[in-house]
């Protein structure tokens, strides 16, 4: 057993949201599209909701009925390791993930994989928002 404890994962939510809604490539990919996402980093649930391909809303936790469409999320060892500066095979996507990793990737797949790039982006911005957070 490990005497260190290691640190929870929290995604930046603000810093994700504003660095989405500056990125060209995912104002692109996700033009007119509407969809509310569900994530859960182990048991903590996030909610974002995209309107018109902006992020309108990112919050951590529950306001206790959250609709959503997509729903993405797994261990949050899985996340971690998806995380990382440069994740290792089958860690860099949530598809991939889903496959290999027990990691969710479900709802509206057909949203889904009409915005994959979009979502793509998603878990890029998320990768480097949460590496920047570790460093400050």
């Amino acid at each position: 057993m490990s005497t260190e404890t290691e640190m929870k994962l929290a995604l930046p939510v603000e810093a994700i949201r504003d660095r989405l809604n500056r990125d060209p490539e995912f104002l692109l990919a996700a033009r007119f599209w509407y969809c509310d996402i569900r994530f859960f980093v182990g048991d903590d649930p996030y909610f974002m909701r995209i309107e018109n391909g902006r992020v309108d809303h990112f919050q951590n936790g529950t306001q206790g009925f959250d609709p959503y469409t997509i729903n993405i999320g797994g261990p949050e060892e899985v996340w971690k390791r998806m995380l990382e500066r440069k994740p290792k095979p089958f860690y860099h996507d949530w598809f991939a993930a889903s496959v290999q990793h027990g990691f969710t990737f479900g709802g509206d797949l057909e949203s889904a994989y009409a915005y994959y790039y979009a979502i793509r982006r998603i878990n890029a911005i998320m990768r480097e928002a949460v590496i920047e957070a570790r460093a400050v």
